[in-house]
């Protein structure tokens, strides 16, 4: 058992209603849409790094799933589309504005110098190539209590996993204690991240892999090879270290009602898959919520476990909080919003593991094991793969990691 102190973090503001998460299984339910939707999400916090708002829309025979694999009811990826070239701006207080900066399509960042501040009350304004223009509710900034202890257990049941052939996958189940403030009404929310070792990073399909140049810029890119057969693939080790990133896709939620001032023992917050037995950094949040921002993300919660019996509503999507200034009838997908945060970035040795088998990430995502080029007399170097950079992965070390494998 290891366990790791916080840094102390602010006090934090008042609390409401209900725990966290039911044990009620999920239905899997279809929602067929009859028109497009614009989905905003992000949130202002007060953490020393750069943020990212997301502005994508749905074609209009988009379906909308709930599953126990996510726990909200969302668009296939392959209905939604990137708003790209928008003008998105945060204003802080309602004074000053802060211009984001497209990253990617469909993903926009505050500038360097911004850090959003607890007390603070920030709305998000966007005007998209078209001409229509939207803008989200204020809101404030609350303070949320330091998390305390962490530490993580293996759990061999774990998780359900549709890859796995056993319908399952084992995982390290990480724990935290946290004091809440009393005499205040308190809403949190709890998110993860984790940086998992990549040791592939490219692959091709009936061809061959070949770089530009030997620059930490080159591109790097698959060329065909209709000499190959077509079922052919070749697997690229990275020249360098790179991660891949994982985030957990269920609404973590509590309000203290029924808790105000007590102190909170072994609060799961995480459970990360077990993908290989590699160390990984795993990064927890504790966050306060706005009253309204926790109504919201229990409505989607509620939605998405308590649907697929006759006297339950069909689900169908939740407005948010951002609205069209001139059709305030459009529907806007998603949530802006505001939370302070406490941070722990841990290092998992995955020591306590059992099962699982080194560098074994590539595998697992790709369901057979690495088939690397030989050298030959047309090519007698192999080239190394460039790790490229996106919302999935990255060449940068986290900050926190520990180097090796």
């Amino acid at each position: 058992m290891i366990k790791k102190r916080a840094i102390p973090h602010l006090l934090i503001l008042i609390i409401l209603l209900w725990t966290t998460m039911s044990c009620i299984d999920p239905y899997k339910v279809t929602v067929q849409a009859t028109q497009s939707y614009l989905i905003v999400e992000g949130s202002i916090t007060d953490l020393d790094e750069p943020q990212t708002i997301s502005i994508f829309e749905t074609s209009e025979t988009a379906n909308y799933k709930s599953s126990e694999f996510t726990a909200t009811i969302t668009p296939k990826s392959s209905d939604i589309i990137p708003v790209s070239k928008a003008k998105v701006s945060v204003i802080e207080n309602g004074q000053k504005t802060y211009e984001l900066f497209e990253t990617q399509a469909g993903y926009y960042t505050t500038p360097l110098n911004f850090v959003g501040s607890i007390g603070s009350s920030y709305k998000l304004i966007i005007e998209k190539s078209d001409g229509k223009r939207y803008e989200s509710t204020e809101e404030k900034m609350a303070s949320v209590p330091e998390i305390g202890t962490l530490y993580d257990k293996f759990n061999p049941k774990g998780i359900k996993d549709n890859k796995s052939s056993s319908g399952n996958i084992a995982t390290n189940d990480i724990y935290i204690d946290y004091i809440d403030p009393a005499a205040e009404r308190n809403f949190y929310r709890w998110k993860w991240t984790s940086y998992e070792l990549q040791n592939i990073c490219a692959s091709c399909k009936q061809g061959f892999y070949e770089r530009t140049g030997n620059t930490a810029t080159a591109d790097g890119k698959c060329i065909q090879d209709i000499k190959l057969p077509g079922f052919n693939y070749y697997d690229y080790f990275c020249e360098a270290f790179c991660w891949d990133i994982f985030q957990g896709k269920q609404i973590d939620i509590f309000s203290d009602v029924y808790t105000d001032g007590q102190t909170q023992y072994d609060k799961v917050v995480a459970q990360i898959p077990v993908y290989q037995s590699n160390p990984c950094l795993v990064v927890v949040q504790q966050m306060s919520l706005s009253a309204n921002a926790f109504r919201y993300l229990k409505l989607i919660e509620d939605q998405s476990e308590n649907t697929g019996t006759l006297a339950d509503t069909p689900p169908a999507p939740i407005k948010g909080n951002v609205t069209n200034t001139k059709n305030t009838n459009e529907i806007v997908l998603g949530y802006f919003s505001a939370s302070a945060v406490s941070e722990i970035r841990y290092m998992m040795n995955r020591q306590n593991t059992i099962g699982a088998v080194k560098d074994g990430l590539f595998k697992y995502q790709s369901g057979r094991d690495p088939i690397p080029e030989s050298e030959s007399d047309e090519r007698p170097n192999i080239p190394f793969a460039i790790c490229k950079p996106s919302v999935s992965r990255t060449a940068i070390a986290p900050k926190n990691w520990q180097f090796g494998r």
